[in-house]
């Protein structure tokens, strides 16, 4: 028994001792004898007369009482009195005892540290006065087992076993004091002892039913946290770590729960909850606590282990109250163990299962350290964001968070938004397309927050820039966001806000900028609602024409407004409003000393020389009217105003290309006017469009309008004279798709069946799946059939059998004549593919539509599996049988189960054509089997009696193979009497008659017998 288990042990029953006292229990069964004194009632009686007083100590008293009661034994008393006598002496030297052990020891017991060595100290010098009380105890009980004392008397003697070191017998008096007195009033002191004993002697499953017996027991106050607490550890000890986890927690709650009585613990929140601020004891169990259930978790899987243990425990009274302080206490413990990812999965996990908690975000702060001291920035920056979505002005936390709180975390808020808002904004320039505009959306988002952020009260002492730069960054996000409303407001209000006259250089650019982007987006707002009715758009019209006043008169030195005015111009021709567009085009022409145009303007007038970007501005405005033209149908006029319009239009620029279009439109409009009416004519104008001009795309709609006119009136070869030019040049333009069935009808009219297929093909490759592209795909390969061409007709029809399973009849055909080209090539084994695609589609339409299959494709199907079948039968004959047998016989008759196979496939689909010769062939195999295996060659390493055995051994393996040839040419002789004699059914008489004459005289032979066979 170690030091430390002798003191714990001397400490129960340090504090078991003072429960002893009187046997009062005793007097129940003494008291049903008849009525007399007793020595009980001597004890309690009063006496009617004074006496002097007497001081005695507890010591000198108990060794008076023992000696009178040592006396009253000499006298041989009644049994009973003698009994009684013996338990109250046991009871006064108890008392001695412990008086002699723990006199010198006073109030020190206060101190368990030093209370523990005092008593061993103490102990140690009454091993003698020990020993005897332990006699005293064992004779008691082996003199008395019946008396109800014996409870009390057992319970010593269980102590005093214990401090005798001897762990076992006191371990066996308390077992047995607790079996005999399942409701002692010491259960909860004995249950704890057996769980102290048990957990010395490393039975740790016993230990834990015992302290458990202990949190079940009434009056277990004393030894109830040390029993949650070593129950933990038993738990510990034998690896059940989740139940260990949870008593530890049970400990938390119970040192909790003790504190109830102090006003400084029960003012205590979760906001300010540490352990330390408990009692110094309550202190120390808290941390050794804490230590072990941080090692149990660091066992399992850390964090997650936590979380569980955390939401299954969500009923207790206190855990609300120290949660946080678990999963601080785990991050540390795996930041001493170097686990720097572990600690940030805890801080994680916390955050992720309290995150309306004031603590979520102060460790989200500590996790933000570790990730800084790691390098991992990127982690950094979505923490940041997560922390400002968590806390910020929108989230549940901030709307009910305590000004305190508020003011903890506003600094964080404001820093956090401000680097987040202008990191998306920078990451946002770099991006194209939708990953820009939602980029923007994002920047725009964490640039508002920070805002609201900064706008609040309390945030201006912490800020240390104007915010009018972060208000136009707002606005630009939106705009490039696309949220044109959003982006039109911040414009607003920044640009015409009221300032100071002395206000910054820098403050009045940012102000112009923003006035003229409110005209910018306002034109944006109006051409993301374009599809809206008039009614919606009138007032963003009303809003467009208001703001570009409002800059022009503010800014009227800018050159912008001249922009404007082209803006105006455009929005005209937009609706159709020709009189307007006529006027800001002569307001733009005339800024650049250009003559307005006039109905009788010459389109020959010559150009003005301009700066490059006034020459864009002229351009632009002359081609919006000439487009005008267009849109009215004035085609001749058009024409002439494109001539116009192109003089100021850069040949390079995409205006050139759209207007030489556009004028290629007006002469092909003005060639349709005589197309019906006079086709040759049309087709010469319709020719005159590529003339003029040749890079439009109406020059190709004119060619191919042309050829049309020429395929109508039947003049092929001049047809594809203008076609096979057109395709050879724009194969990709969307009007080239039609070209190949015009010419394939040309070349088919000119008998020219090559030429035709290869057009038809053309349509194969650009048509999408359906009953067109299949039947071009078939005629391609009948046009090169027609042709001569076998090798592209093969080609062709291969690939029809590959993609084209249905119709059915036409596909087995494809495959058919796929065989039949292999055939007529001598190439065996690409035939027999073809064998088995027939075969095998047909098993499949079988299963799907057995109605399809009409004789035709039964005839292919059978002449394909009698072919494969007599292709495997060949291979079956080659294979010879040699030693040792059962290799070669085993290919043989791998090979002969294939034919078996085809022919089954033969008589299954019934054509009389092919059934007789199949079970002729199938039973000759078996013959030829039986007649290979006799003929084999025998192992050169036997002696005479094993080779003829062997050869019995061949006989009796043969025997079955030639039994089922006779019984196969049997069923096929049958056929005769059902009308059916051919050459096979012949020879299978023959056989027979050479076979086995007896059995061809059978009268009657059942269909049973061959399907078995089969």
């Amino acid at each position: 028994m170690s030091v430390s288990s002798y003191v714990s042990s001397a400490l129960i029953i340090v504090s078991g001792m003072v429960l002893s006292g009187c046997f009062s229990s005793g007097q129940s069964d003494y008291t049903q004898q008849p009525k007399r004194s007793s020595l009980s009632d001597l004890a309690n009686k009063g006496s009617s007369e004074k006496v002097v007083a007497v001081e005695m100590s507890q010591q000198q008293r108990s060794v008076a009482l023992a000696n009178i009661y040592q006396q009253l034994l000499t006298l041989e008393p009644d049994p009973e009195v003698r009994t009684h006598v013996e338990y109250r002496l046991a009871q006064i030297n108890t008392e001695s005892f412990e008086a002699q052990s723990y006199a010198d020891l006073g109030d020190e017991l206060a101190e368990p540290s030093q209370t523990d060595s005092m008593v061993l100290a103490q102990m140690n010098q009454n091993d003698a006065a020990l020993q005897q009380l332990v006699e005293q105890y064992q004779q008691l009980l082996l003199r008395y087992p019946q008396r109800a004392e014996n409870e009390h008397i057992q319970y010593q003697l269980a102590k005093a076993l214990d401090l005798q070191g001897k762990l076992d017998a006191s371990l066996a008096q308390v077992e047995s004091l607790l079996r005999q007195y399942p409701q002692t009033e010491y259960l909860a002191e004995l249950n704890f002892r057996r769980g102290e004993i048990y957990y010395n002697l490393q039975n740790y499953s016993a230990a834990i039913q015992a302290y458990k017996q202990v949190l079940n027991a009434s009056n277990n106050q004393k030894y109830q946290l040390n029993s949650m607490y070593m129950l933990g550890w038993s738990e510990f000890k034998l690896n059940r770590l989740a139940n260990a986890d949870n008593a530890f927690l049970q400990v938390f709650e119970a040192l909790v729960a003790n504190q109830q009585n102090n006003p400084d613990i029960t003012s205590l929140t979760a906001d300010n909850f540490a352990f330390e601020k408990l009692g110094s004891r309550a202190q120390n169990l808290a941390i050794d606590t804490q230590r072990v259930l941080s090692i149990s978790l660091s066992q399992q899987l850390q964090s997650q282990s936590l979380v569980t243990l955390v939401k299954d425990n969500q009923s207790l009274p206190y855990i609300g109250l120290y949660q946080h302080v678990l999963f601080a206490n785990l991050a540390t413990f795996l930041l001493d163990k170097k686990l720097d990812y572990d600690a940030e999965l805890t801080y994680q996990a916390y955050i992720d299962f309290a995150p309306n908690q004031i603590w979520a975000a102060r460790f989200s702060l500590d996790l933000l350290d570790l990730y800084q001291r790691q390098g991992k920035f990127a982690a950094m920056h979505k923490l940041k964001n997560d922390y400002i979505n968590q806390y910020g002005l929108n989230s549940a936390f901030w709307l009910n968070a305590s000004s305190a709180h508020k003011g903890e975390l506003l600094p964080h808020l404001l820093s956090f938004s401000d680097e987040h808002s202008r990191r998306l904004y920078a990451d946002a320039q770099t991006q194209q397309g939708k990953k820009r505009i939602n980029a923007f959306a994002q920047a725009a988002n964490a640039l508002n927050t920070y805002l609201q952020l900064a706008q609040l009260p309390e945030a201006k002492p912490l800020l240390s820039k104007d915010i009018i730069h972060d208000q136009y960054l707002f606005a630009d996000a939106n705009f490039e966001a696309q949220q044109y409303q959003a982006a039109l407001d911040s414009y607003y209000a920044i640009a015409y806000r009221p300032t100071e006259a002395t206000a910054s250089t820098t403050l009045s650019q940012i102000q112009q900028q923003s006035a003229y982007a409110t005209t910018v987006t306002i034109r944006e707002l109006i051409t993301k609602n374009s599809q809206s009715s008039t009614s919606d758009l009138t007032p963003l019209m009303t809003k467009r024409n208001q703001l570009d006043k409002q800059f022009i008169i503010q800014y009227s030195q800018d050159e912008r407004a001249l922009q404007l005015a082209i803006n105006a111009a455009q929005y005209s021709f937009e609706n159709k409003d020709f009189v307007e567009l006529k006027y800001f085009t002569d307001f733009v022409l005339q800024a650049h000393g250009i003559a307005p145009l006039t109905a009788n303007s010459s389109a020959v007038q010559t150009a003005t020389p301009l700066s490059d970007p006034a020459r864009k501005q002229v351009q632009f405005v002359s081609q919006l009217y000439a487009n005008s033209l267009y849109q009215q149908e004035q085609y001749a006029q058009a024409e002439d105003a494109y001539v116009l319009a192109l003089q100021y239009t850069d040949n390079g620029a995409t205006a050139w290309s759209e207007m030489r279009n556009l004028l290629a439109s007006s002469i092909y409009f003005q060639a349709q006017a005589v197309k019906q009416t006079e086709p040759q004519l049309a087709v010469s104008q319709l020719l005159r469009v590529a003339q003029v001009v040749p890079e439009s795309k109406y020059a190709m709609n004119a060619e191919l309008d042309a050829a049309n006119l020429l395929l109508e009136q039947q003049r092929w070869q001049e047809a594809v004279d203008v076609l096979k030019p057109f395709q050879k040049q724009h194969p990709n333009h969307e009007f080239s798709a039609a070209i190949p069935a015009k010419l394939a009808q040309s070349y088919e009219a000119l008998a020219q069946w090559d030429l035709a297929a290869e057009q038809l093909l053309v349509i194969v490759a650009n048509e999408q799946p359906g009953a067109l592209k299949r039947e071009a795909q078939y005629t391609a390969a009948e046009y090169y059939l027609k042709a001569g061409d076998r090798s592209n007709a093969l080609t062709t029809f291969r690939n029809y059998a590959k993609t084209y399973p249905q119709p059915f009849d036409v596909a087995q055909e494809v495959r058919f004549k796929m065989s039949e080209f292999y055939r007529q090539s001598g190439e065996a084994n690409k035939q027999y593919y073809w064998f088995r695609q027939l075969l095998s589609f047909d098993r499949q339409q079988r299963q799907s539509d057995a109605n399809a299959i009409q004789a035709r494709q039964v005839e292919l199907a059978s002449m394909a599996a009698f072919a494969l079948g007599e292709a495997e039968q060949r291979s079956f004959a080659a294979i010879k049988l040699n030693a040792p047998l059962q290799k070669s016989l085993k290919s043989k008759q791998d090979t002969m189960k294939k034919a078996i196979g085809y022919y089954q496939q033969v008589l299954d689909l019934q054509l009389a054509k092919y059934v007789p010769h199949a079970t002729y062939n199938l039973a000759e195999m078996y013959r030829q089997l039986a007649s290979d295996m006799m003929s084999s060659q025998r192992p050169n390493d036997l002696d005479e009696l094993a080779l003829e055995e062997y050869e019995i051994l061949l006989e009796e393996l043969a025997y079955p193979f030639e039994e089922k040839a006779i019984d196969i040419h049997i069923s096929n002789t049958q056929q005769a009497w059902e009308g059916i004699v051919d050459q096979w059914i012949n020879l299978s008489f023959q056989r027979l008659a050479e076979m086995s004459p007896a059995l061809y005289q059978k009268s009657e032979l059942t269909h049973e017998v061959i399907d078995a066979i089969h």
